[in-house]
């Protein structure tokens, strides 16, 4: 019995992790791109060219649009696994703390995405995941005072430190 747990355990975190990284990918996109980080290095990141997302053809909606039903498809499967019947106490425990963990990243996209768009930037759409901050800007280029705005405000929210925090200008 005790190997079954652990086989269903392992089975479970693999799926947590495989969705994760198809969560990510659907809502970055499918191509991908080289941007400047805050650093300076290049690092991968979706290609935010706003004439290759489908949908309303407004990159930031449709962002969110895709992020909040890649976000709804992890819930509506950790619920299943919540709701199975005679499923091992580890695994419902496990998708029960996924289950809290996506809902402190979802409302904290949404504050930082709220709170620079209060300080003034026309659109943001902010992707968390576990050690890993991407805000999207709609703005052509920034600047110092900017960039520093944003990381300030990213790293308050989110408690990540500033190497782990992405910021992406796009016009």
């Amino acid at each position: 019995m005790k190997s079954w747990i652990n086989r269903s355990t392992v089975t479970l975190a693999a799926l947590v992790v495989l969705l994760g990284v198809l969560l990510c990918a659907r809502a970055l996109g499918q191509n991908s791109t080289p941007v400047v980080s805050l650093e300076g290095r290049d690092a991968p990141a979706a290609a935010l060219d706003t004439q290759q997302v489908s949908g309303t053809g407004d990159f930031f909606k449709d962002f969110r649009a895709q992020r909040e039903t890649a976000r709804a498809d992890e819930i509506a499967l950790l619920d299943s696994i919540i709701e199975r019947k005679n499923a091992p106490a580890e695994s419902v425990r496990d998708a029960d703390a996924r289950k809290i963990e996506l809902t402190r990243f979802t409302e904290q996209e949404r504050a930082i995405e709220k709170l620079l768009v209060a300080k003034g930037f026309e659109d943001v759409a902010a992707f968390v995941q576990e050690g890993t901050v991407s805000v999207v800007v709609k703005k052509e280029k920034l600047s110092d005072a900017d960039t520093a705005k944003i990381l300030e405000l990213a790293m308050r929210q989110t408690e990540q430190e500033a190497g782990n925090i992405k910021i992406i200008p796009v016009a």
